[in-house]
């Protein structure tokens, strides 16, 4: 079957309305200590929170504050977890007990106990029109 214009318009179409449902996710890292290595963000669903991140970004290390987009999102819940890398190791360190070494924060600045937080604690909710975050790292 040929292609025409009329079978394609409806592919079309569709490609139009995913690509318009797409949604930014901009992440402001707070309390970043220094420029040293980098800041990194995963972004989990609800069925991957912790084992499969989403989507993952990271950028040079800012002092102060790092800012950091996760583009074309379908709108929808998601935990954000962050940590500076200072030794831009690509990983975040921590002590034989399993503590990090290196500053991290999740969404919401959301706190476990004994581990960390609940998706829901972590978790923001990004619109169709996109969302700004921020989380500090302590």
């Amino acid at each position: 079957m040929p292609l025409t214009i009329r079978t394609l318009l409806p592919a079309l179409a569709a490609c139009a309305v995913s690509v318009s449902q797409a949604a930014d996710l901009t992440i402001r890292v707070d309390n970043v200590q220094s420029g040293d290595g980098q800041v990194m963000v995963a972004l989990y669903d609800g069925a991957g929170y912790l084992k499969q991140p989403l989507r993952t970004v990271h950028a040079p290390a800012a002092k102060g504050a790092t800012t950091l987009v996760i583009q074309d999102l379908a709108p929808g819940a998601y935990a954000i977890a962050a940590y500076h890398d200072r030794n831009a190791n690509d990983k975040l360190d921590a002590n034989p007990m399993g503590m990090p070494l290196e500053p991290y924060a999740f969404g919401n600045d959301a706190e476990g106990r004994m581990g960390p937080p609940a998706f829901d604690a972590a978790s923001v909710t990004v619109p169709a029109a996109g969302l700004a975050a921020s989380v500090t790292l302590r």
